[in-house]
């Protein structure tokens, strides 16, 4: 439990500099996130899933060619289906879409696009082959306290997000 949690902080931060770095080279000024706290969730969701379906496919007793295959169909639509339901959530609690691929060749709907899908694919692979045995070691020097820190302080930044999205009033 405590690698997939340390896994969704380290790849929720990981998302949050890479959105902003990457509208940042584009020169858009959005705010990557919906969270106060520089952490954008959906990224730690896709570590999540990208480990427990490399896990799953790990298992199959069939060759490594067919695992593999598997895998990236599988990641191919679970990962688009996170991006949709990404942005579908973030549209609703917003008010207005954070993105568009509307303008992407090959798009499906607001959310999804084809090259974009792929890509994800792409960089689930570089995750698994080139960094996830770095982040690994790194998971496993991140003392117990630190994990229920980051767990805390999530949960406060998510209810105060919630609270400031909905206009719910606390009164004592």
């Amino acid at each position: 439990m405590l690698y997939y949690l340390n896994n969704f902080f380290i790849f929720s931060i990981f998302g949050y500099i890479f959105e902003t770095t990457m509208f940042a080279l584009i020169g858009l000024h959005n705010k990557s996130g919906f969270l106060y706290l520089p952490w954008t969730p959906f990224y730690g969701t896709g570590i999540i899933i990208i480990n427990l379906l490399r896990d799953y496919v790990s298992k199959l007793d069939i060759s490594n060619t067919k695992k593999h295959v598997i895998l990236a169909i599988s990641l191919f639509f679970i990962l688009s289906l996170l991006e949709w339901l990404g942005g579908t959530i973030l549209t609703y609690l917003h008010g207005y879409p954070l993105w568009s691929y509307e303008v992407v060749p090959l798009h499906i709907g607001r959310y999804i696009s084809i090259p974009t899908s792929i890509l994800w694919v792409i960089m689930s692979y570089l995750y698994l082959f080139l960094v996830k045995g770095l982040v690994d070691k790194i998971i496993k020097k991140i003392p117990k306290f630190i994990t229920i820190i980051f767990s805390l302080v999530f949960f406060v930044d998510f209810i105060l997000t919630m609270i400031k999205l909905f206009g719910i009033m606390v009164s004592y």
